[in-house]
């Protein structure tokens, strides 16, 4: 399988809004996407494998520090390495910051295990910071 990712075009932002509907509650919309990748602090990038748009990844880089807004793969893509290759890219792109954090929900022990592995650590909680089903998120961060 030939995977790669790059930065995100506007003609990937329906791909994009269709991996976030199906991976989020309160997903991202194509138009949504599309004004992300107008914003001067917000990086998306895309991961293909074999020219599918499998999965993406928005940080926003402000003042030195990174937050990681959102990664998703594909169903069908998943435990391929797709969502390290996108979190190992944006780290890349975050060589100015000194750290990235991140908000995930409690119940999503998948994740946070994938972020654990990645050297993130808990430094807090927020309630009911997640709507559609409410709940807490945890905070993670990562220095860099």
């Amino acid at each position: 399988m030939n995977i790669s990712v790059t930065a995100a075009k506007k003609a990937d932002c329906k791909a994009l809004a269709d991996i976030s509907a199906k991976a989020f509650s309160q997903p991202m919309s194509e138009k949504e996407f599309e004004r992300e990748l107008d914003v001067n602090f917000s990086r998306t990038l895309a991961a293909f494998a074999d020219g599918v748009t499998a999965g993406f990844i928005n940080i926003w880089i402000v003042g030195g520090n990174a937050d990681l807004n959102n990664i998703a793969v594909k169903e069908g893509y998943r435990r391929m390495g797709l969502g390290q290759m996108l979190l190992d890219s944006a780290l890349a792109l975050c060589k100015e910051c000194e750290s990235m954090t991140l908000e995930v929900r409690v119940s999503n022990t998948a994740a946070i295990a994938f972020y654990e592995k990645n050297g993130f650590k808990l430094i807090g909680r927020r309630r009911d910071f997640y709507s559609y089903p409410t709940e807490d998120a945890l905070i993670y961060r990562r220095e860099i």
